[in-house]
Formats: C-alpha cells, sequence, structure tokens
C-alpha cells in the first residue's frame, strides 16, 4: 500500500503541475485591479496636484519620513513630485492608458510588468494616501499576479491564441517533421507551476489578512458585544444610503450576529478551505462581510478588491457549470444536437481541447502572451 505521505506528496505535485489553477478567478482579479485603477485615478484627476502634484506641498514632513514607500531605480524615476502638474497629468493619463489595456489582457507579459511598475512609482508620489491598508494589498496582489498567466480566460491574448492554436492545426500536415520553433522552449509544466504559485500566495496573504484581522478583534469587547459594528453604521462620513444605515443599526440582533460572524468567519476562513462545502459556506460569509463593508461603510474599494481575491478559491469547474448555464438561459446556444453532445462528454473528455487550443507554443514564465 501507498504510504500516506507519498500519496499527499503526489495530490501536491499533481495539483501544482497537471494543469493552471483557479484561471478563471485570477481573470477576474485582473480586469478587476485593471479597472478598479482607471476609476481611482480618475476621481484623483480634479485635485491630482493638491495630492500628488505641485499642491502636495503640505504633506512634505509627512513624505520625508515615509522613506519606506520609497522604491530603487527605475521605479523612483517614473514618478517624482519635483515634476510639474503639466508632465504629471501626463504620467498618470499614461497610468490609466496601461491599467485598460491590462484589463483587456493584451500582451501581457509586457504589459504586466509595466503596469506594476507604474503603480508601484505612482503609490510613492504621496504615502498618506496611498499608504492605507487596501493601497497595501492592492501592490501586494499585483506583485504575485505577475508570476500568473492572468489572461488565460477572458482576454485578448487568450482570443489571440485560440485563433493561432486553430490555424497551426491547420497547417501541421503540411510543416516537415520536427519543424519547431527555436531551438529552446521553456518545459511546459513551469509556467503552470508559476501560475499555480501564484494562486497560493494570494490565497496565504488573504488568509492572513482574515486571521489577524480576526485576531485583533477578539481582543477586548467592542466586537464581541457589537458595539464596534454599531456606532460606525451611524457615521455620516461612512454613510452612502441614510435610510439604509439608518434601519440596519436599529436591528440589534442583526448587528450582534453580524459581528460575531465576521470575527470567527475570518478566523476559522483557513479552515473552511478545507471541504468543499464548507468553503462555500466560508466564501458566502466573507463575501457578505466585504459587501456590507462596501454598501454600509463607504469602503467600495477595499471591499471589491478583497472579492476579487477570494475569487481563486471558486474552482474553474465551477465557473465553467456557470457560464453554460448561462449561456443556456441567456445567450446564444448552439443547437440540440451539439449541446447534447457535449453534455453526454465527460469533463475529462472536453478539457483536453481547450487546453490545446489556449496553450501557447513555447509558454514562458508568468502571465501570457
Amino acid at each position: 500500500m501507498t504510504h500516506p505521505v507519498t500519496r499527499v506528496w503526489d495530490r501536491l505535485m499533481g495539483w501544482l503541475l497537471d494543469a493552471r489553477r483557479a484561471t478563471y478567478g485570477l481573470a477576474l482579479m485582473r480586469i478587476g485591479l485593471g479597472s478598479m485603477t482607471v476609476v481611482i485615478l480618475a476621481l484623483y484627476l480634479p485635485n491630482f496636484s493638491y495630492t500628488f502634484g505641485a499642491g502636495s506641498r503640505w504633506g512634505e514632513a509627512l513624505f520625508r519620513d515615509s522613506s519606506a514607500n520609497d522604491y530603487m531605480w527605475p521605479i523612483s524615476a517614473l514618478f517624482s513630485r519635483e515634476d510639474p502638474d503639466g508632465i504629471q497629468l501626463v504620467k498618470i493619463l499614461v497610468l490609466m492608458a496601461v491599467a485598460v489595456v491590462y484589463a483587456l489582457g493584451w500582451r501581457m507579459r509586457i504589459v504586466s510588468p509595466i503596469f506594476v511598475a507604474l503603480w508601484l512609482g505612482f503609490s510613492s508620489l504621496d504615502p498618506v494616501v496611498t499608504n492605507t491598508g487596501h493601497y497595501q494589498t492592492f501592490r501586494v496582489f499585483l506583485i504575485f499576479l505577475l508570476f500568473a498567466d492572468t489572461s488565460y480566460r477572458w482576454s485578448l491574448d487568450s482570443r489571440r491564441r485560440t485563433k493561432a492554436a486553430a490555424g497551426a492545426r491547420s497547417r501541421r500536415a503540411e510543416l516537415p517533421a520536427g519543424l519547431g520553433i527555436g531551438k529552446w522552449r521553456v518545459p511546459a509544466w513551469v509556467p503552470v507551476l508559476s501560475n499555480n504559485a501564484a494562486v497560493i500566495l494570494i490565497g496565504y496573504q488573504l488568509c492572513v489578512i482574515y486571521v489577524t484581522s480576526a485576531l485583533w478583534k477578539m481582543q477586548g469587547a467592542t466586537w464581541i458585544s457589537g458595539v464596534a459594528a454599531y456606532y460606525p453604521l451611524q457615521i455620516e462620513e461612512l454613510t452612502l444610503f441614510p435610510a439604509l444605515n439608518h434601519l440596519a443599526w436599529q436591528i440589534t440582533p442583526a448587528v450582534f450576529i453580524a459581528s460575531w460572524v465576521s470575527v470567527y468567519g475570518q478566523l476559522l476562513f483557513p479552515v473552511l478551505l478545507l471541504n468543499r462545502w464548507s468553503r462555500i459556506v466560508g466564501l458566502v460569509v466573507v463575501t457578505g462581510m466585504h459587501a456590507s463593508i462596501g454598501i454600509l461603510l463607504a469602503l467600495p474599494w477595499f471591499s471589491l478588491m478583497m472579492i476579487l481575491g477570494d475569487m481563486i478559491f471558486i474552482r474553474d469547474r465551477t465557473w465553467r457549470q456557470f457560464a453554460d448555464w448561462l449561456r443556456g438561459r441567456f445567450g446564444r446556444t448552439a443547437g440540440p444536437e451539439k449541446s447534447r453532445v457535449r453534455r453526454s462528454l465527460p469533463e475529462t473528455a472536453k478539457a483536453p481541447d481547450e487546453e490545446a487550443l489556449r496553450q501557447p507554443v513555447g509558454a514562458g514564465i508568468g502571465a501570457g502572451s
């Protein structure tokens, strides 16, 4: 009989090397983080000089004390508070344009590191604004995503690779035997391992955030008694919909239960991931918590960023089933005969063709090109 340690090792190696994991979740993170960047920068534009340009001299003393936010060259040279407002505006517009391309998933091997470098340079302009918790997590996610194939789904790269692979298959019979592209190719398992390692890093970061947050909340009685959720609901600066907040804080049992569920849902989140059904419960709890924070406490960017990160815990098979259900109910149909044939095929019979279409020839580490 196989030793239990050997079985665990084989399962781990299979998970890491057999196929890319969380491809739909990573695509959602790419689209979401890129789109968030465009919207956030657009909101800053009317007052960009006061926040990041010549008018930001009010914070010079604080900036000098924030040397930890300075990055090494060449990132440090991309943005500078010494630039005139006109040049600063052009740089911000360039960052917005790159963020759009990043969200669309075009030439990600090139665009992804450019976007990360530009965002890091921009975030060093005003650490008072960009050193808050959700911006820090935003930067960590972007760095981890450098190692993932974020354009594997729902991207211009994916569409281009699919067409190229279909054309290559049609020409394969005409090519001489042994003809290839280049003399050296990266082994197929390398980009797969890189992608899956990024998934692990993002999942670990989320678990650390949740568990640390829960441990802080458990110190003292404010969260256990519900006070920590009760009073913020009444703060005018954190109110998007006054009537909704007014209704929420008056339902005492709901405030009390929400406080306990948020604390223990975060504390037990890593454990809940170990089983499919408990994972569903954990995702519903944390997603509901972040949605409530975004709506009731006017923290949309933090909530959206965390929800996007949580999407990697949903399996690709679940995303495909959901997409098929949407297409069958609202989208285009493939015809009754073709649909019956596709439904009769097992998952293992359908996966290779899709993988062959999307797999780039000589794929390298990190994001697809």
